[in-house]
């Protein structure tokens, strides 16, 4: 088996777990959480969000702190952003597909500059404040085909196999195990041998399908400060002030195939899963220009600290014999906190007289680096899994490419990036791909509107449950963003 395939298999945690003790906090949850994604001006959008080296922009300010020296004057910008997501599954050669539309502000941003002097080093001085979206976690899927070798509920008993389990063991399991064996999805029988488990559900032959459906974002409100030294080195650092929502539901089903005489009809599975974390983070940066033509960038992103609070809860119905049988567990709520890995940003933009620019970020950071934490007052071992956050993800690299070019009184924008997989340098599952394109238009000497297109794919590869030696295929699903971004850009 490739090592892909096994970091596939080991990344399922979301969709696959059946046990309460760990569905908490995965290693899925750590690599969602870390995940940056800049939604915030159209400028940032049409050139790919390939700002570090070039600035004057609020979403280049999260990038490199250092890119406000390059403002002279005040600047306050305002951005109106319409996502369409859509997503296509393959399953057992059964393909489907779900989208989500939203409308949102993802930026919303004030510069102040200040002249210090026309002749000495510091020339101008810089304070900001700005909102800009870092991920988007509005998303509907839904994956469904006809699975010949396995069900959910071999999950099931194979837990209750392999731990020797009795009925009133059963009873701990609240969130899975019990609503089965409650509305008899999982049976006792007996035979010459002994007693044994069983399940009216076949082993196999049956259709399986998944519903997810979240909303929800991560933000960070940045404040900002920066210096410009004699129109050749620009510093800047920032205090990133970090939020992230995300709550939803997923939906597991099984259902007969017609014309079986299978003894139950359907059965589902649902989670509904709500976070909300508020961190803090902090950036330094600078950029040097070198020549007329070049200008060099590099950044540093501290880890982002997050106090997270969480509920989650699961929801058991069948319907066996044309009688429907309910199950629902008691509500579920944890406290912890969560560190993302640092980030590093090298940047590079060649500025090509006054006809354009073209400008390149490289961004390093490494999975494998997050950690969950336990409040103060709680004394819950994170250690496992930390410990599969450190096996599982690992370092990669992010590229962003993007353009500027004079039109008139008008500007030109390009943008291309792929951001590396998670799961380590020369990996591809989990890789994503970007393009864009955008238009600056003047409508006063202090006022522009900038428009921008986006289209984002990418491809990941779930596990619907652990059916262990049994073995099921994994949905592969293809994700298409579309994103559409206007900014309000008025300079006083």
């Amino acid at each position: 088996m490739k090592l892909t395939e096994m970091k596939r298999i080991i990344t399922t945690a979301i969709t696959v777990l059946a046990f309460a003790s760990s569905f908490a906090q995965n290693s899925d949850d750590a690599c969602l959480f870390s995940q940056s994604y800049y939604q915030g001006t159209a400028k940032a959008m049409g050139m790919g969000n390939a700002l570090g080296a070039v600035g004057g922009d609020m979403t280049a300010v999260c990038i490199n702190p250092a890119g406000m020296g390059i403002y002279r004057s005040n600047e306050f910008t305002t951005t109106l952003n319409l996502l369409d997501n859509y997503n296509a599954s393959t399953y057992y050669g059964t393909q489907n597909g779900a989208n989500k539309m939203r409308l949102s502000i993802p930026n919303i941003g004030y510069v102040g500059s200040k002249q210090r002097s026309n002749y000495r080093r510091l020339r101008f001085t810089q304070f900001g404040i700005g909102l800009t979206r870092t991920n988007d976690f509005n998303v509907h899927t839904y994956a469904k085909g006809i699975n010949p070798t396995s069900s959910k509920i071999d999950n099931y008993l194979n837990t209750i196999n392999d731990f020797g389990l009795t009925p009133l063991d059963i009873r701990d399991y609240v969130y899975d195990l019990y609503p089965a064996w409650s509305t008899y999805l999982i049976d006792q029988d007996h035979d010459d041998q002994g007693t044994y488990y069983t399940s009216p559900v076949p082993q196999g032959n049956i259709w399986q399908g998944l519903e997810t459906n979240f909303k929800g974002r991560s933000e960070e409100w940045t404040f900002a400060g920066s210096a410009n030294y004699s129109e050749r080195l620009f510093i800047g650092g920032s205090i990133g002030l970090t939020h992230i929502k995300r709550f939803g539901y997923s939906v597991f089903e099984e259902n007969r195939l017609e014309g079986s005489d299978a003894e139950f009809d359907q059965w589902t599975y649902t989670q509904d899963l709500n976070s909300t974390g508020w961190g803090v983070n902090a950036k330094a940066g600078l950029i040097f220009v070198a020549s007329p033509w070049l200008r060099l960038g590099a950044a540093l992103h501290t880890p982002s600290l997050y106090a997270f609070d969480e509920t989650w809860r699961t929801e058991t119905e069948s319907q066996i014999h044309y009688t429907t049988y309910k199950s629902i567990s008691p509500n579920s709520s944890y406290e912890y906190t969560f560190a993302s890995p640092l980030k590093w940003i090298g940047s590079m933009a060649f500025i090509i007289g006054e006809a354009g620019l073209v400008s390149l970020d490289a961004e390093y950071t490494n999975f494998g680096a997050a950690r969950f934490m336990a409040v103060a007052d709680d004394d819950y071992d994170y250690s496992p899994v930390n410990d599969d956050i450190k096996s599982v993800y690992g370092k990669t690299f992010n590229f962003r490419l993007g353009s500027e070019w004079r039109w008139g009184s008008s500007y030109l924008r390009l943008g291309v990036g792929y951001y590396g997989s998670p799961f380590g340098i020369g990996e591809n599952a989990g890789s994503v791909k970007k393009g864009s394109f955008g238009i600056s238009l003047p409508v006063s000497l202090d006022t522009t509107f900038d428009f921008a297109y986006e289209l984002t794919y990418g491809q990941s590869y779930i596990y619907l449950y652990d059916a262990g030696d049994l073995g099921i295929e994994a949905v592969s699903q293809k994700q298409f963003k579309n994103n559409l971004a206007a900014t309000l850009k008025v300079r006083f």
